[in-house]
């Protein structure tokens, strides 16, 4: 063994005590009354016991903190804590490709300063054509998956216009909205992304609260709540102050999603070109371009989609017998004229075979439905696969709404409209009818992977459903979610639109009906549904329901 030279001397002198000392019992079970007073005396020798440790604590702190200054050392007041260095977190966020969270590669962005992040792109089936740009929304990782302190995960799904973060996918609990998805950051990362530690926790969720308001207003109110934020940045750099924080990147979010940054006050537009600066580096712009890529984009997809069909009508008339032959020359010489949709009616009443079919004509939507009533399922339904039309037809011979709505005042249904606006989720729409009683329905349109049968799931809105149970319960196989030009070509309703209302446009009785059965059992007097649009919401009561489903001829499973 050899000596070792201490290697550094504080010059402190601790005194220990030689022997052991007493203190006065200060915790008593008798009543302070009952003969267990404490002594005045004893309870202020505590407290100066207490001050004194204190202050030695101090002056060893100090101590400590110089000489690590002397040793060229960080002070330990400065490190990172211990739940970066040590704790993993693993996140999910969805988000609808028509609302970016855009506050994620800003988060990413501030995050990646101070800690290793790994974030990946993902987009869901529901999500047929997905923009490009998309893909790349997130800042390129810069370390491996395994070596990261924190995971992050986009999935660009149909969720309405809030995103999600999922917290527990155990329970399946969610925080949805962009600003809540900021404040749980912030709580996450107290050290990084200021929020509960600082005075001006107040101004901040004031700050947030305006931000989602922005979020929710109509055009018209939107510049009423940037103008007191506008005054604010007269005053200071960022919102809360001459640092950057949450209530900047949540708002930075908010503009750059409802294209507001043309739109902004000059202070806005100062601090709108400093924090892009800042999250992206000067990307800002390029992401706006690829805005209006993305709108120029789906223009030309629609008309492609347009072309399309019109190409399968002509290929499938080419097909048809001669009198179809002759409407095709009929609507091609009417379109030379600008008036292709008269030749389109016309074509549609002449022909045979398609005028049992065309539920949109008024007239003909009653004969239509006794003829549906007289027949038996079995047949059909085969003759639905047998003479199905077209696509670019079949979409024409479609109900709407206003045909369901004559269909129910022909079939003595009574029923009371909602009007609303456009909602693609039951928690969107639940604001707009808290006057309308009953079951309000939750739907989903979904086939099973194995025997390729179709099912349209109606359920309670406040049900929990399980794709799982309800396949064994249905006897299904695997239950999964079809394709929307599936559900278009069935039921004809576009994504968000669908509901049981739709089965009267399904001739062939293809799809099965997986039904609460609470919304049929006559325990609740009402039920609402999308009539084929989502602007609206249809009420009728539930032994009407039940009539609707009789007439429509369809195989119903209740679970």
């Amino acid at each position: 063994m050899y000596a070792l030279k201490p290697v550094f001397d504080l010059d402190a002198r601790v005194d220990l005590p030689t022997c052991m000392y007493s203190l006065p019992v200060i915790q008593v079970s008798k009543g302070l009354g009952g003969g267990g007073d404490i002594p005045e005396h004893a309870i202020k020798a505590l407290e100066a016991r207490q001050e004194a440790i204190l202050n030695k604590l101090g002056q060893l702190r100090g101590e400590v903190e110089r000489f690590l200054k002397g040793q060229g050392l960080t002070s330990f007041t400065t490190s990172q804590p211990d739940v970066i260095k040590t704790y993993t977190a693993d996140i999910v966020v969805r988000c609808s490709p028509s609302k970016p969270v855009y506050a994620l590669p800003g988060l990413i962005t501030l995050l990646s300063e101070h800690m290793k992040v790994y974030s990946t792109v993902h987009c869901h089936s529901s999500v047929p054509n997905l923009a490009s740009h998309l893909n790349q929304f997130l800042p390129t990782p810069t370390v491996e998956r395994g070596q990261a302190n924190l995971k992050i995960t986009l999935i660009w799904k149909e969720v309405g216009k809030e995103c999600e973060l999922m917290v527990s996918p155990v329970s399946q609990t969610f925080i949805r909205g962009e600003v809540n998805i900021i404040r749980y950051f912030a709580r996450l990362y107290p050290s990084l992304l200021e929020y509960d530690g600082v005075h001006s926790v107040t101004a901040i969720d004031t700050m947030l609260d305006s931000v989602t308001s922005l979020l929710w207003a109509q055009p018209k109110d939107r510049q009423p709540i940037l103008r007191p934020l506008a005054v604010n940045l007269a005053r200071m750099e960022y919102l809360c102050g001459n640092q950057f924080g949450i209530a900047d990147l949540a708002l930075f979010s908010a503009l750059k999603q409802l294209n507001l940054e043309k739109d902004l006050q000059p202070e806005l537009k100062k601090w709108f070109t400093a924090v892009s600066m800042k999250l992206m580096g000067g990307k800002g712009r390029r992401q706006h371009r690829m805005s209006s890529s993305r709108k120029s984009f789906n223009n030309r997809r629609r008309q492609s989609e347009r072309k399309n069909s019109e190409r399968q009508c002509n290929a499938d008339n080419r097909k048809s017998p001669k009198k179809d032959v002759k409407h095709e020359n009929n609507s091609k010489s009417s379109k030379s004229d600008g008036k292709q949709n008269n030749s389109n009616k016309s074509s549609k009443e002449n022909s045979p075979k398609l005028d049992n079919n065309n539920k949109n004509a008024p007239k003909s939507g009653g004969k239509n439905n006794k003829q549906k009533k007289a027949s038996p399922a079995p047949s059909s339904g085969s003759s639905g696969k047998e003479n199905s039309p077209p696509k670019s037809v079949t979409i024409s011979s479609h109900m709407g709404k206003k045909e369901l709505l004559s269909f129910f005042s022909e079939n003595g249904i009574n029923y009371d409209n909602v009007e609303h606006p456009e909602v693609f989720t039951v928690d969107a729409m639940m604001p707009y009818l808290t006057n309308v009683k009953g079951a309000i329905g939750k739907n989903l349109f979904l086939k099973d992977k194995k025997t390729k049968a179709f099912y349209l799931l109606t359920a309670n809105h406040d049900r929990e459903v399980k794709l799982n149970d309800v396949a064994k319960s249905v006897g299904a196989k695997e239950l999964r979610f079809a394709d929307p030009e599936t559900m278009y070509q069935k039921l004809g309703v576009k994504e968000g639109c669908v509901s049981p209302f739709a089965l009267i446009n399904d001739k062939g009785n293809d799809v099965t009906l997986l039904v609460d059965k609470l919304l049929v059992s006559g325990e609740v007097s009402t039920v609402s549904f999308h009539p084929m649009v989502n602007t609206s919401t249809t009420t009728i009561s539930s032994k009407d329901f039940n009539k609707f489903l009789y007439l429509t001829r369809h195989k119903v499973i209740q679970f």
